[in-house]
């Protein structure tokens, strides 16, 4: 093997080898921009909207018009830690579905789902 060939061989080895040191490098950004962003897409320290109870009805009677259609009755009551349970049922009064939300219309983990 020539001395050239030899040459460029270990070059393209050593540039090759020092690839994924480069590439996981700190780069700033993400010490600037770590935790901008909350997993939902807003950004921390965001200005959420509270809903009214009344603003929580108008939301889930007009969701449950487009899902399941006229006939439909919901009934939103709020709990004693402050969210909302929302009750879907048809026009028999049969319950549908039943989930619970807290003061921003974002879905409370660990709730029932029918």
């Amino acid at each position: 093997m020539k001395k050239t060939t030899r040459f460029a061989a270990l070059s393209a080895a050593a540039l090759l080898s020092s690839v994924p040191v480069w590439a996981s490098a700190d780069d700033d950004d993400r010490d600037n921009n770590r935790y901008d962003h909350r997993r939902d897409g807003m950004q921390m320290n965001a200005d959420l909207k509270q809903y009214s109870t009344d603003e929580m009805r108008i939301m889930a009677y007009g969701q449950a018009l487009r899902r399941l259609g006229p006939g439909v009755k919901v009934s939103v009551n709020e709990t004693k830690d402050g969210s909302y349970l929302v009750q879907l049922r048809d026009a028999e009064g049969n319950l549908i579905r039943e989930q619970e939300f807290d003061q921003y219309a974002a879905p409370v983990r660990g709730t029932q789902q029918y």
